[in-house]
């Protein structure tokens, strides 16, 4: 690139992030269309204007497209560029950002040899409101800086594995945030369509980003990728309350990104719109057939867009609210179930013991039986009130530096008794390299392991094994516990995080609970920026769960 801006005799006065977008507009667009040659930046005054000019020596524009380069939503067709289809707009907003400067912009082209794009700013301040003379925005900025424009321009150079990575760093946006199925953002809200829904824009233009996010930013919030295996990242970490995507883009495209949505029970039902410059009814079809819940044609007007989108917000909070009537329901049933199970068997030896007299030997069995259901009791209220302060957002760790190696022995010792009244062997394996420690919340950490270890325990017949092994892989600390009990179908590997579900067993184990503890062990590591998951076993084979945990450095 031949940069050549020799300093100005005069000052000329600009909006300093109208210009920058400007200038990073016309110069994405000559990069976009230029494969060999040179691309030239040059500023000088004339006199009583200031010309930019950026000239490529790409494909050139066709003599019969030129009267209308500047439409908004027109594109050129049948040439060839760098992505896959663009915006149409970025033309038209230079144009626009152009004239508010009391400027022209021009263009000249030779088809097969290349453009040039020549932007004229009167010097002097004369022609502009004196007003607005060093005047200070009344407006938060929309400008997204060079960002985009780099973002775009790295994933056009040969490395395309690194390029998605500088995207992805680029972006800034990823958040580290725990995975569950999808649910509306309408905790507290009596419309889905507030400002409190999250709305995933996925478009690898960033002119169309841009605009898009400015103009759906004003009703709720956006976030943006730059293409469908971002998006997909994002959205496995933190589900939005629906996707609006663009269909042709590098790497992951709209429909294949619909797909993946579509096949992982946890994020099938986020609703999906998809934007594509393909007309037509076959499109169309194509789309809502991928089972897209929308197709949206550009160019497409602003007032149509945000009406569709008010609209399947809506759709999705009144699903969203049927489903939960009869989850309500069954939920309450099983909690209420679950909470006079070990409550009747309190109240009954109380009563026997107020009323039969007994020897102090008996007196100590209902003593222990009280005191056993009574923990239960205690740790189903636990979990029902930490699941509480996960969906409200409150849950906070208390972390320090904690040894896991002590912290496991001291589990494990706790479970020896239980183990023992079933004759499994417990077998606790610690690797002589395990020599790290973690910052965490040892409270939290406990309460994880114990719940591994006390399914575990449950869950295998007498006779059995239990094993629980602590080793270090690179800078990470693993944690797995394995058993030989009944295993897990297949068919329920997919939920075993799920809140609230609970796998079939057979006839003779009692599964106990309500389905929330592996949720909430779940939650728990991931605050930790750990993960845990479970081995793909069959039934009657047993489990092996595994966390993983960083080591304090």
């Amino acid at each position: 690139m031949n940069i050549d801006c020799p300093p100005l005799p005069e000052r000329v006065y600009v909006d300093r992030e109208m210009w920058e977008k400007i200038v990073l507009n016309l110069i994405s667009n000559a990069f976009k269309f230029t494969f060999t040659g040179a691309i030239t930046v040059r500023l000088h005054h004339i006199g009583s204007q200031v010309e930019l000019a950026v000239q490529d020596t790409g494909i050139g524009i066709k003599a019969a497209e030129i009267p209308r380069l500047f439409e908004r939503f027109h594109r050129v067709k049948g040439v060839q560029g760098r992505t896959f289809e663009g915006s149409g707009i970025g033309l038209s907003l230079v144009q626009e950002l152009v004239n508010l400067h009391g400027g022209t912009v021009q263009v000249s082209s030779v088809e097969g040899e290349g453009s040039c794009f020549r932007v004229l700013i009167p010097t002097g301040c004369a022609h502009l409101p004196a007003e607005r003379i060093e005047a200070t925005r009344t407006l938060s900025s929309t400008a997204m800086g060079a960002s985009p424009y780099v973002e775009e321009a790295l994933r056009w150079l040969p490395e395309e594995n690194k390029s998605t990575e500088a995207v992805k760093n680029q972006e800034g946006r990823i958040t580290i945030a725990p995975t569950y199925p999808y649910v509306p953002n309408v905790y507290g809200d009596t419309t889905g369509t507030s400002a409190s829904s999250r709305i995933l824009l996925v478009d690898d233009n960033a002119d169309m980003r841009d605009y898009v996010k400015r103009l759906l930013s004003q009703r709720w919030q956006v976030q943006t990728a730059a293409n469908g295996a971002i998006a997909l990242s994002l959205i496995q970490q933190q589900p939005p309350d629906l996707v609006l995507t663009d269909v042709m883009m590098p790497e992951l495209d709209g429909l294949q990104l619909l797909q993946a949505l579509r096949a992982d029970p946890r994020t099938n039902s986020i609703p999906l719109i998809l934007l594509s410059a393909r007309a037509g009814e076959e499109a169309t079809i194509e789309g809502l057939e991928a089972l897209a819940d929308d197709y949206l044609i550009k160019p497409f007007s602003a007032r149509e867009l945000l009406t569709r989108i008010e609209t399947h917000l809506e759709l999705a909070r009144l699903r969203f609210e049927r489903s939960t009537n009869r989850f309500k329901n069954e939920f309450l049933m099983t909690v209420t179930h679950e909470l006079q199970a070990p409550l009747a068997s309190i109240l009954g030896w109380a009563r026997l013991l107020q009323s039969q007299p007994f020897d102090a030997t008996r007196a100590a069995q209902a003593l222990a039986t009280i005191e056993r259901n009574a923990t239960i009791e205690a740790k189903l209220i636990k979990d029902l009130l930490d699941v509480a302060t996960i969906l409200s957002g409150k849950l906070r760790l208390k972390s320090q530096v904690v040894d896991l190696v002590a912290l496991v022995q001291n589990v494990t010792t706790t479970f020896r008794q239980a183990a023992e009244a079933k004759r499994i062997q417990l077998i606790k394996t610690i690797s002589n390299e395990v020599k790290g420690n973690v910052f965490a919340d040892g409270d939290r950490l406990k309460q994880v392991i114990a719940n591994l270890l006390d399914n575990a325990i449950k869950f295998t017949p007498e006779g059995g094994k239990v094993t629980i092994q602590l080793e270090r892989f690179d800078s990470d600390i693993i944690i797995t516990v394995s058993d030989t009990g009944i295993g897990i179908h297949p068919d329920f590997l997919s939920y075993v995080f799920d809140r609230f579900t609970q796998a079939e067993v057979p006839s003779h184990h009692t599964p106990g609970g309500v389905g929330i503890g592996l949720a909430i062990a779940r939650h728990l590591i991931e605050l930790h920026y750990g993960t845990i998951g479970v081995a793909r076993v069959g039934e009657g084979q047993g489990a092996t769960f595994t966390i993983r945990l960083p080591l304090v450095r």
